[in-house]
């Protein structure tokens, strides 16, 4: 009777190992520069941590949703905290694209400090954006930012529901 072939999640646990507590996977033998009882992988893209497996480079935590669920993720990943870093699988979630974007934190260049917030040169007046179902929305022109804040805040978490970050 033959052995049946390797999934890839048995080939992840063949060569991780993964601290729950951390969300790191820690190499199980060396290879190369891989040196057994290091973590894994180097920081990339969006500041996603990158491990090479099955000879591809991919995201630390597709393969963590891989090691513990036995399947790789059918959707994107979302960090509930919004922390890239943090691969515990406590904080990780499938979700949309769009989804993962809801709770996005603000984007660096925001000059009010507020998330759906911006000042609007024509009106002299803070505007209150959101994004949902692909659709754009305009919640109103207000003199005070926290104001603006309050209405972006309302609006995420009734079309942005648990994946809402303000």
């Amino acid at each position: 009777m033959s052995t049946p072939p390797l999934t890839d999640a048995d080939v992840a646990r063949q060569l991780f190992q993964y601290n729950a507590d951390t969300g790191h996977l820690i190499w199980r033998t060396s290879n190369g520069r891989a040196k057994a009882g290091k973590r894994a992988g180097w920081i990339g893209h969006s500041n996603h941590r990158q491990v090479r497996f099955l000879n591809r480079n991919v995201c630390e935590h597709r393969v963590i949703w891989l090691y513990f669920y036995g399947k790789w993720p059918s959707m994107a990943l979302d960090h509930i905290n919004g922390d890239p870093g943090d691969n515990r699988i406590t904080n990780l979630r499938l979700a949309t694209i769009q989804q993962n974007n809801y709770n996005s934190v603000k984007q660096h260049n925001n000059k009010s400090g507020y998330k759906g917030v911006n000042w609007h040169k024509g009106a002299k007046r803070w505007v209150a954006q959101i994004s949902a179902e692909n659709k754009k929305r305009h919640l109103g022109y207000f003199t005070d930012v926290k104001e603006a804040y309050a209405a972006y805040c309302k609006a995420a978490k009734e079309l942005h529901g648990e994946f809402s970050r303000t």
